[in-house]
């Protein structure tokens, strides 16, 4: 498979503050697995600055965007291998 993004990276001042929150425990990089359940969540949520230092909807698109990013770098992948096959 080729070269994939791993992880979905958000600012430790992000981190810090989705961690608070009490949903998991948060660091500058993190699965997509993980980020992409919480962004369900985040969606949830109100709008507290101590949740969302960054604002709620940059916060989630920015995560959003790395997520669509994995998918389709994903996609790809798996096109390929199926055509090596």
């Amino acid at each position: 498979m080729m070269d994939m993004i791993d992880t979905i990276n958000i600012s430790q001042k992000v981190a810090d503050a989705l961690s608070t929150i009490g949903i998991g425990d948060f660091y500058p990089e993190n699965t997509p697995e993980q980020m992409a359940l919480t962004v369900l969540i985040l969606k949830e949520l109100p709008d507290k600055p101590e949740w969302f230092p960054a604002g709620k909807w940059a916060t989630i698109q920015y995560i959003e965007c790395q997520l669509y990013t994995y998918a389709r770098l994903t996609a790809i992948a798996l096109t390929i291998d199926s055509i090596k096959e």
